[in-house]
């Protein structure tokens, strides 16, 4: 008895092309999300990191009367206020003798921590301090020494997690601004005490992302990933009214948060050829916030910056920064 057996073919190739156009499409629906999907995981990563660091900054201040560390702990030539030798590293002079403490704000809270790379937004990356000390538009060259890398002295100079200077020696009340050069250099102001802060909920104490340069005209600090190691709130025009800490001319520089988390761009700065407002550049997306009691959560520039009347105080101020009121 004779069996018959179905015929067998293969794909056609019209068949073929079908299923790899479906696989070409759902990769291209799929790739995005897959990326929108990492970046979400690195903002959550950096705002556990900048959440760490606050932590630490509040242990340090229990330890140390309830006072969290300066921007420059060993005294600054860079602002004349250096007691003895040469008081490197400096907020953006890291020096060049291998046995230099790092002083700066990381530096010293880094004991509490133990962990270089928290001081470092995923986002932002990892700094090659090799490819910066080899200078650039606006941060200048320096002398590469590995044991100042490996001491997390570059990392301090040029710190991607930083403070809020209005909480620091550069703060209002700690000297007369713009007086960098007094001679006694008696910081004075008690913004760093945890006692004079008035709503600590409320109040900006560190971020996870910051930048030295916006990216335009030269500067290179968003493709390096340099920090600043301070930062403070820009002066536009919808702030003029409240003081102008950083010293720039109104609307001509940004305070140096980087609010890099979900941004349209990631260098420049304005919206329009007035100068209005930073919304722009480093400030187009999300910056990871820590404040005075801890907790963590990301920011908008338009918030976190704004400058507002406080009527039981009677005074415009940036709410988020100002300790006092």
């Amino acid at each position: 008895m004779r069996v018959s057996y179905a015929s067998r073919r293969g794909f056609t190739l019209i068949e073929l092309l079908v299923v790899i156009a479906i696989i070409a499409i759902l990769a291209a629906i799929l790739f995005p999300v897959f990326a929108q999907a990492r970046a979400a995981a690195r903002a959550i990563s950096c705002l556990s990191n900048v959440k760490q660091g606050s932590l630490a900054v509040l242990m340090y201040a229990q330890d140390y009367d309830e006072t969290i560390p300066m921007v420059d702990n060993n005294g600054s030539s860079e602002y004349g206020c250096c007691p003895s030798g040469t008081c490197y590293p400096d907020w953006g002079l890291p020096g060049s003798d291998p046995t230099e403490p790092d002083a700066m704000f990381t530096g010293v809270i880094q004991p509490y921590i133990k962990n270089m790379q928290l001081f470092y937004c995923p986002e932002i990356g990892r700094t090659n301090w090799q490819t910066v000390s080899a200078g650039s538009a606006t941060i200048g060259a320096f002398p590469y020494v590995s044991a100042l890398d490996t001491k997390g002295v570059y990392q301090g100079a040029f710190s991607q997690m930083a403070v809020n200077i209005l909480l620091t020696e550069f703060g209002p009340g700690a000297f007369p601004w713009p007086g960098y050069g007094t001679p006694s250099c008696q910081f004075s102001a008690p913004l760093g005490k945890m006692s004079a802060w008035q709503r600590p909920a409320e109040l900006y104490l560190l971020t996870g992302d910051s930048t030295w340069d916006d990216g335009t005209g030269g500067g290179q600090s968003p493709t390096l990933g340099v920090g600043n190691t301070g930062t403070w709130p820009a002066y536009d025009n919808n702030s003029q009214n409240c003081t102008n800490f950083g010293g720039y001319p109104i609307n001509a520089d940004e305070g140096w948060t980087w609010y890099v988390h979900k941004a349209t761009q990631r260098s420049g700065s304005f919206t329009d050829a007035a100068h209005d407002t930073f919304t722009l550049g480093i400030n187009s997306g999300l910056a990871n916030i820590a404040f005075g009691d801890g907790h963590a959560k990301s920011m908008r520039q338009s918030v976190l910056e704004q400058c507002d009347f406080n009527t039981a105080a009677g005074v415009w101020t940036y709410p988020y920064w100002d300790a006092r009121y």
